[in-house]
């Protein structure tokens, strides 16, 4: 740095008898860097020098661009500077990144920005191989179920089919619910295990009647995040399969909106999301959505409660430590004036009871107040997983029910 500052000083020195511009050309040379040739242009955008200080400029972008080894580097360069000259040589770069990528969304991105590259093919090959060695390795069927959807075609549709199938049983067998038994039968029919889920099945069991389907259905999926969640599922799925409209668009939504959750937005394909039941199924799920519908109406109402006592909790927390402190003060002055044998506290009647005690007394009575609520909250969150052991099963059986409107069955 000294010797830097020493050259252009000497520069400016020899300035003296020379032009500003040479003096500033100098400078840029000496300097050596993108951005003192780019400060050269804009000075002297007239100079003789401006092709060559281009030129610099341009090879150090080029530079800069070569030194890109992940696919998020290839594809922010392709956003800041989306010069067609270089966008070959970055989707060059991005293919050699591709190979090693670990990142579902990097990949994605790539087929975005790359999609027109003759080996796009590979890097949708690594896209789905990853997908499948993640949804694999997951204990919840659902990754694999989202798997399914987005390559209802894929050459580990098989092995998919059959790993869903076992996770899906060792969830149904984890809850141990007669919704989730009948959605597991329905699902897979020739499953090793179906006979077994088969005897778990009560028959006995009475429906809970049923209403207005295609009301239900309607006002279920537009008031239901999780269901209009996996109708857009279903939708997207359908499109994959018949191929409508760009089948890399369609997958990358389906990862995002199970990436995203029930609170996470809806891609624009799915605005409109038409359900309906699949063949012989319509009683079926207009039962469990009504028992869904009773179902998310408890949970809303224990969840209220839940917030409700946890407010409580937190005052009855601050009370009981206001309250000691209080008790504690009111001794320490009492016993002070005990000793002093004076003071605003000393002189009390006797048989008139000493303000510590009540703060004691009133200490004991948040203490129990606290406690009560403990109980509460703790009666709340069972009775919220409880909720939690119906709902989930009941999704499973309202699933097994549905297709998108003029789709094909998974």
């Amino acid at each position: 740095m000294k010797q830097l500052c020493l050259v252009i000083f000497a520069l400016a020195l020899a300035g003296c008898a020379t032009s500003p511009e040479v003096t500033a050309w100098n400078i840029a040379k000496e300097v050596n860097t993108p951005a003192g040739y780019q400060n050269f242009v804009q000075q002297y955008p007239s100079s003789s020098h401006v092709k060559e200080a281009r030129k610099f400029v341009e090879k150090s972008k080029i530079d800069q661009i070569m030194k890109a080894d992940t696919v998020s580097e290839c594809v922010r360069t392709m956003k800041t500077n989306p010069d067609p000259k270089t966008a070959a040589m970055v989707a060059d770069l991005a293919v050699k990144a591709a190979q090693k990528e670990t990142s579902v969304a990097d990949l994605y991105d790539f087929i975005t920005y790359f999609k027109g590259h003759v080996e796009v093919g590979i890097v949708r090959n690594r896209l789905e191989e990853l997908e499948f060695k993640g949804a694999r390795e997951e204990v919840s069927p659902v990754a694999m179920e989202y798997f399914l959807l987005r390559y209802p075609e894929s050459r580990f549709a098989d092995e998919g089919k059959k790993l869903f199938a076992e996770k899906s049983y060792t969830q149904v067998m984890a809850w141990g619910n007669q919704f989730g038994f009948k959605a597991f039968l329905w699902s897979f029919p020739e499953s090793p295990r179906a006979a077994e889920v088969q005897g778990w099945i009560n028959s006995s069991l009475p429906p809970t009647g049923f209403s207005n389907f295609p009301q239900t259905l309607a006002q279920a999926v537009e008031n239901s995040p999780w269901l209009k969640k996996y109708g857009c599922a279903l939708t997207l799925s359908a499109a994959i399969r018949k191929k409508t409209g760009d089948v890399d668009s369609l997958r990358q939504a389906l990862y995002e909106i199970e990436a995203g959750g029930n609170s996470g937005p809806l891609p624009e394909a799915c605005s409109t999301v038409i359900l309906e039941a699949k063949l012989g199924r319509r009683e079926a799920l207009d039962e469990g959505l009504l028992m869904m519908a009773k179902a998310e109406e408890r949970r809303t109402e224990l969840a209220s409660h839940w917030k409700v006592y946890g407010e409580r909790d937190e005052m009855s927390k601050a009370a009981f430590s206001a309250s000691s402190i209080v008790a504690d003060e009111l001794e320490s002055a009492e016993l002070s004036e005990e000793v002093l044998g004076s003071g605003p506290l000393g002189g009390l009647d006797v048989g008139r009871e000493k303000a510590s005690v009540s703060a004691r007394k009133a200490l004991e009575r948040f203490k129990m107040a606290e406690k009560t609520i403990a109980r509460d909250r703790a009666d709340i969150k069972r009775l919220l997983l409880e909720m939690d052991g119906l709902y989930r099963p009941l999704q499973f059986y309202v699933a097994s029910c549905l297709v998108a409107k003029s789709g094909g069955e998974l």
